[in-house]
C-alpha cells in the first residue's frame, strides 16, 4: 500500500507540470526616417497628416508605418516640398532625404 501511495504521488506531482510556452514577435514593423525637411513642413503619408516632417529625423523619432506602398509627401504650407511612393517592407527603414532647394 505505501508503494503504491508514493507512486501515486509521484504521479500527482509530475503531473503538476505546466508545459513551457514561448511567444516569439515576428519582423519588426517599417519605420520611415525624414532627412532635411525645413521647419514647419509636415510629413503627409497616405493623405493623412502625421505632425512636424523635422521631428521624424532618426534622432530618436522614426514613425512607424505597415509594410506596402505609401504616398509620402512634405509640405509647408499649400507647396509640396518632396513627393515620393516608397515600397517598405517589415524590418525595413526607409529614410527619405527632402532637397528643398531643388525646386
Amino acid at each position: 500500500m505505501k508503494t503504491y501511495f508514493v507512486m501515486a504521488l509521484a504521479l500527482i506531482l509530475g503531473a503538476c507540470a505546466l508545459p513551457e510556452t514561448s511567444v516569439k514577435t515576428g519582423s519588426p514593423r517599417p519605420t520611415l526616417i525624414i532627412k532635411g525637411a525645413p521647419v514647419g513642413s509636415v510629413l503627409v503619408v497616405d493623405g493623412l497628416v502625421m505632425g512636424q516632417a523635422e521631428q521624424f529625423n532618426g534622432a530618436p523619432n522614426e514613425l512607424i508605418v505597415e509594410e506596402g506602398l505609401h504616398q509620402v509627401e512634405i509640405r509647408q504650407g499649400n507647396v509640396t516640398l518632396h513627393a515620393e511612393k516608397a515600397v517598405i517592407s517589415n524590418g525595413e527603414s526607409r529614410t527619405v532625404t527632402v532637397n528643398a532647394g531643388g525646386r
